[in-house]
C-alpha cells in the first residue's frame, strides 16, 4: 500500500512524492509498466481505475501510438521481406497524403470516420482520381484491421467512409499545336530527347528512364521494357535514392517495336552520351545496378523523374510568358499551355495512334496496358502489333 507525505495510506500502487504530486502505477495485460501523475488524488484515481478497467476488457491503447507511428510498425510486421520492393514501394506512395496531413499525427485511439472522410474530401478537391482513394482506403482498412487485432484500436473508422463520386476525368493529352509550341520552346533544355523519345514511344516515364542500352537492338527494331526506375526512400529511415522495380503490371514486361522517330532519338542520345564521356572522362561515372542506362546527366548519373516535371513546368511557364507578349503586340487573347506532366506524353502518344486509325488491339499491347476486358476480348490469345501501322504514323511531325 503506498502512502502519502503524512503516512496516510493511499491504496495499492499509489503514493504522494516530495513535491506533493500523486503517483499511481500498475502493470497492463502486455506486463508493460504504466505510470500517472496528478495534483488531484480523486482526479489520479478515477484515471487509474479506468486504465485498469480499459486493460482488463481489451481497451487500452498502448503507447498512445501514432497512425504514422502504426503504418512504419505495420510495414515492419507485415509487408517488410514478404512482397516485392515494387510492391513496398506502391504502399509508401499509397499512404503518403497521410504524412502530409494531421491525421498522420493522431493517435490510432482517436481517429474516427468523421477523420478519414475529410481527409478524402480534401484529397479529392485537390485532383486525388477515384482509384487513388480505392488505395488508400484499402492500405487504412487492412492497417486498422490488423491495429484492432494487436489491441491497438477499439473501431475500424474506414467502415464509415463514403468514397467520392468516380467521375471520369479525360486523360490530359497535348493537342498537335500545344505539343508545337511545347518542343519549340524546350529544343535548348537538357531533357529535350526525353520530351521526344516520350512522345514517340508511349512508354511511363518510369520505363524509359529506366532503359539501359542492352534493351535497345537497333538491327532487328525492338526495345524490351523490363524495369522501372525510381528516386524515392522505401523506409523511413532511409535517404532517398534510385533504384528498379519491375514495370506496373505483368503486360507491362514486353517487348515493343523501335519505332523510326524513337530510333532516330535514341541514336542522337548515344552520339551525346559518348561526348559526355570523352569530355567529362574524370568525373564521368558509373555504379552498378546503373551502368549501361540510356538516359543520364552529362556525368553519367540515372535522371530524376522530378527534374524531368521540373523541366517541363519550366518550358510551359517560359512558352506562356513569351505567348502572352506576343499577343499584347498583336492585340488577341494568348494561346496558354496548361500545365501538365511526363506522364501526358504517353496518352498524347495514344491520342495520336487512336486518330490515325491504330487499332486499341495493337495499341494496348504496345503501351502495356492491362485491361480485363480486352483479355477476355482477345480469348486468352495474344494480340499482334500493327508494326506496320505504326511506323507510317509521325508523332513528332504534323
Amino acid at each position: 500500500m503506498g502512502k502519502d507525505l503524512t503516512g496516510k495510506e493511499l491504496g495499492k500502487g499509489i503514493i504522494q512524492r516530495k513535491d506533493g504530486t500523486y503517483m499511481a502505477r500498475y502493470v497492463d495485460r502486455y506486463r508493460k509498466r504504466r505510470t500517472f501523475y496528478d495534483k488531484n488524488l480523486k482526479m489520479l484515481k478515477i484515471k487509474l481505475e479506468k486504465e485498469k478497467y480499459n486493460s482488463k476488457y481489451g481497451m487500452i491503447i498502448q503507447n498512445g501510438m501514432t497512425l504514422q507511428e502504426w503504418f512504419k510498425e505495420f510495414m515492419s510486421l507485415y509487408k517488410e521481406g514478404k512482397v516485392k520492393n515494387t510492391t513496398l514501394y506502391r504502399i509508401h506512395q499509397t499512404f503518403t497524403p497521410c504524412k502530409k496531413h494531421s491525421i498522420g499525427m493522431m493517435k490510432l485511439s482517436d481517429i474516427r470516420g468523421i477523420h478519414i472522410q475529410k481527409l478524402f474530401n480534401e484529397l479529392s478537391v485537390n485532383g486525388y482520381s477515384y482509384g487513388t482513394l480505392s488505395l488508400l482506403k484499402s492500405l487504412l482498412n487492412e492497417m486498422f484491421k490488423k491495429a484492432i487485432g494487436n489491441g491497438l484500436a477499439l473501431i475500424n473508422p474506414c467502415d464509415s467512409v463514403v468514397m467520392p463520386k468516380n467521375e471520369h476525368k479525360e486523360s490530359r493529352y497535348l493537342t498537335e499545336e500545344e505539343q508545337e509550341i511545347f518542343l519549340k520552346n524546350a529544343k535548348d533544355y537538357v531533357h529535350y530527347e526525353i520530351f521526344l523519345a516520350d512522345l514517340s514511344s508511349g512508354l511511363r516515364i518510369g520505363e524509359l528512364l529506366g532503359l539501359k542500352w542492352q534493351d535497345i537492338n537497333f538491327e532487328d527494331k525492338t526495345i524490351d521494357i523490363q524495369r522501372t526506375l525510381h528516386y524515392s526512400r522505401l523506409n523511413d529511415n532511409e535517404t532517398c535514392h534510385f533504384f528498379f522495380t519491375t514495370p506496373k503490371t505483368g503486360t507491362s514486361i514486353r517487348k515493343i517495336p523501335l519505332l523510326p522517330e524513337t530510333e532516330a532519338v535514341l541514336k542522337s542520345v548515344r552520339d551525346k552520351q559518348t561526348e559526355n564521356k570523352i569530355l567529362y572522362a574524370n568525373k564521368w561515372k558509373q555504379e552498378e545496378p546503373f551502368i549501361d542506362m540510356v538516359f543520364t546527366t552529362q556525368f553519367g548519373k540515372p535522371i530524376r523523374y522530378g527534374d524531368v516535371n521540373r523541366t517541363i513546368k519550366t518550358v510551359v511557364n517560359k512558352a506562356n510568358m513569351i505567348e502572352k507578349e506576343i499577343a499584347k503586340r498583336e492585340h488577341r487573347e494568348p494561346f496558354l499551355l496548361k500545365p501538365f506532366s511526363p506522364h501526358c506524353f504517353r496518352h498524347t502518344f495514344v491520342t495520336r495512334c487512336k486518330k490515325y486509325g491504330i487499332s486499341y488491339e495493337t495499341i494496348q499491347p504496345y503501351v502495356g496496358h492491362s485491361n480485363k476486358e480486352m483479355t477476355e476480348y482477345y480469348n486468352h490469345n495474344t494480340p499482334t502489333i500493327d508494326i506496320d501501322g505504326l511506323r507510317k504514323i509521325s508523332f513528332l511531325k504534323f
